[in-house]
């Protein structure tokens, strides 16, 4: 499934998770966490690793990393009250059902079945630019994330409280900032793992 399509679900999830909790960062992280196997994978197997791998479908597209951060949510939730990873985690569950993963169990129960199998990809993002640009679906998604986070603005600016101090809001903010934070080092440092430590460990294996 293509990118818009991935985000649209996610905010969707988001959404709903924000008429149970009202909390807009779950929509922020339900969003992130839909298109993150895609943000991390393609440029990580198509261009870091594009010599070993040349795939784009790996690492944070298997239930390994979605079990890591479903941990680290979990950790996260208990000590810390904050919801970031959890939704994350949801992102990328939803992000790899509607891949079809099971349909590549080497890549979705990796490494548990063997390692990847090298695959060749010429022009690889041409290809994908071009296949975003010509879809209609794609456009169609890309309006309906448009007009979803038009129609949240305009709600949610109507819905802004006359007095400015607000401690709610501002725990709120607060925990959106050190989510993201938290999210992006997570991702930075599961990245660099793979590249430095895991990667070249299964290439002298092979």
């Amino acid at each position: 499934m293509m990118f818009f399509a991935h985000m649209v679900i996610g905010l969707i999830a988001g959404f709903i998770l924000y008429e149970v909790y009202h909390d807009q960062n779950v929509i922020i992280f339900c969003a992130i966490g839909s298109v993150l196997p895609d943000i991390v994978d393609k440029p990580l197997g198509l261009i870091v690793l594009k010599s070993v791998l040349d795939a784009s479908r790996i690492y944070f597209h298997s239930l390994v990393i979605l079990f890591l951060f479903l941990l680290t949510g979990l950790f996260v939730w208990r000590y810390y009250h904050s919801n970031s990873f959890l939704c994350v985690a949801l992102g990328i569950f939803l992000h790899q059902i509607l891949d079809f993963m099971w349909n590549s169990p080497d890549r979705w129960f990796y490494p548990f079945l063997g390692p990847y199998q090298v695959e060749e990809h010429d022009n690889y993002f041409f290809r994908v630019l071009v296949s975003e640009l010509s879809s209609p679906t794609e456009w169609v998604f890309l309006l309906a994330i448009l007009v979803i986070l038009l129609g949240a603005g305009i709600s949610w600016y109507q819905k802004r409280p006359v007095i400015v101090p607000d401690p709610l809001r501002e725990r709120q903010q607060h925990r959106l900032y050190s989510g993201l934070l938290g999210v992006a080092i997570f991702v930075l440092f599961l990245s660099l793992a793979i590249i430095f430590l895991w990667q070249p460990y299964q290439t002298v294996l092979i």
